[in-house]
């Protein structure tokens, strides 16, 4: 049973119809009117958001982006939420799914297990704003953070317990230091080792989630008591995955930097020049040549999800100067990415893109923009869906799976049978097989999610164009929030 706020109006039928409405005038705002391709896609959409249960939660969601509209805050809509027309076409992302190939399965399918949330991030100081909203919106006994509990480790709680026992910090100290040698100590300091493995992984302290907000059909005093946190809002006494588990759709409500210095670096131009820049004009952005130069040459300093060291030397490596290229380099620089190897291979490739050989057509068809790379986690679902038959949904689970802890799961082992059952009645030899299956368990792990990047991305061409346009008034506004990546004074003057 689901416990969420079940509608947005007060009626599904008239949620379903207010849905169908707003993105039916999205998809003509997005795309051209004889655009079938998008009318289809946001069609298919509708028609599973509806079967889900998920109509409300979409409708909540633009509400609120809405008023942030109307309010003068800035948004960005990320994670694996952008892969959704529907989200496009009601404001909630800049991401077209179309354009850059990516699967709505990935954030809604029919077979998983976790309700979607959307990650929605707002400028940092305007964040209060927008829960302000929330809260009075649904009222305080239907709105709540959803807390986090800090657990007993091993050493911390032996601690605890040998000050309830009364021993010198000294003897505490040596039952911590030595603690696989029990029988090395006394008849207490055994018992307060015995309860020290007792308490282990036992919950401490409750805390509030950085960002998660959920809203609920009745009054939360009916499954939980309500604690205040110290800025007014309440938070519920269980966590996301007992929240999950009740049927609630998670809000992920975030702050960053990012968007507040874009807000005040248009402030500023407007105030010194008079001029009004409109950033969300990605077709004009995209195209300006000062801020591919700036891109290119990894003068990033101050441009958000960009200016690490390693993006600034891997982007003149890459000669990148576009903003798909800018998505996968901002994905492909990761730690775990960098250290397997796939970035230097995807390097290679892009530096020299005839002097290798597909693995299979497939991959050529589906991941020629990596070079046959699965560099995103979108990636991987294409291979198991075209290489082996999986459906999308199956892709994507399969996907969770690898990515995570349970490999020794059932579930992985009748997704893998199925995979290779796929791949023989599709004709591939078994060692062709093999060497897909390990590049998948290879790069699940590492891949990311290409519509997150792909929305933040947006973010890093803004901030190019301001920087390469209007540096001044740019690097007054990141200054003002923060620096970014780097301390004020390692700022260039």
């Amino acid at each position: 049973m689901r416990h969420n706020r079940q509608t947005f109006t007060g009626s599904k039928e008239e949620d379903e119809a207010l849905l169908r409405k707003l993105a039916k005038e999205g998809t003509l705002r997005r795309y051209d009117k004889r655009n079938k391709e998008a009318q289809a896609r946001v069609e298919k959409e509708l028609k599973l958001i509806h079967q889900l249960g998920f109509t409300a939660y979409f409708l909540i969601v633009w509400d609120v982006i809405k008023y942030a509209g109307y309010s003068g805050i800035f948004h960005v809509g990320r994670g694996s939420g952008a892969n959704s027309i529907v989200a496009y076409c009601l404001r909630i992302t800049d991401v077209d799914p179309i354009g850059l190939n990516l699967y709505f399965e990935r954030f809604i399918n029919d077979q998983r297990s976790s309700p979607p949330d959307f990650d929605v991030d707002f400028p940092s100081d305007q964040r209060h704003l927008i829960l302000d909203y929330l809260f009075k919106r649904y009222g305080k006994h239907h709105t709540a953070f959803v807390c986090t509990y800090d657990t007993f480790q091993f050493r911390s709680i032996v601690w605890e317990v040998g000050k309830v026992f009364g021993l010198p910090k000294e003897e505490i100290g040596k039952i911590v230091a030595n603690p696989l040698n029990p029988d090395e100590h006394h008849d207490l300091s055994r018992k307060i080792w015995e309860y020290g493995h007792r308490l282990e992984n036992m919950p401490n302290e409750l805390s509030v989630h950085s960002s998660g907000v959920i809203i609920s059909q009745e009054p939360f005093y009916y499954y939980s008591a309500l604690r205040p946190m110290p800025f007014g809002f309440p938070i519920v006494h269980f966590d996301m995955y007992t929240a999950e588990d009740w049927g609630f759709n998670k809000f992920d409500i975030l702050g960053q930097c990012g968007l507040s210095h874009i807000r005040d670096a248009m402030t500023y131009i407007r105030e010194n020049q008079g001029k009004a820049v409109d950033v969300t004009d990605t077709e004009t952005i995209y195209a300006d040549e000062k801020a591919k130069t700036l891109l290119k040459t990894g003068d990033t300093v101050g441009v958000f999800y960009a200016e690490s060291p390693n993006m600034r030397e891997l982007l003149p490596k890459m000669q990148c100067d576009n903003y798909p290229d800018l998505v996968i380099a901002s994905s492909i620089i990761r730690p775990g990415v960098a250290s397997s190897g796939m970035m230097r291979e995807y390097l290679q490739r892009h530096k020299h893109p005839y002097g290798f050989e597909y693995l299979h057509p497939a991959f050529k068809e589906n991941l020629s923009e990596t070079y046959g790379i699965m560099v995103f986690q979108e990636d991987v679902m294409k291979i198991c869906h075209d290489f082996a038959g999986l459906s999308l949904a199956e892709s994507d689970h399969l996907r969770k799976i690898m990515s995570g802890k349970r490999r020794n799961s059932e579930t992985f082992e009748q997704l893998k049978e199925k995979f290779f059952q796929g791949c023989q009645e599709k004709g591939r030899t078994d060692e062709l097989s093999r060497e897909v299956w390990r590049q998948i368990e290879s790069f699940a792990g590492y891949s990311f999610c290409k519509a997150h990047s792909a929305a933040f991305t947006v973010l890093s061409f803004q901030d190019l164009y301001l920087k390469a346009h209007y540096p001044l008034e740019f690097l007054t506004a990141v200054i003002n929030n923060f620096g970014g990546f780097y301390r004020t004074g390692n700022l260039p003057a």
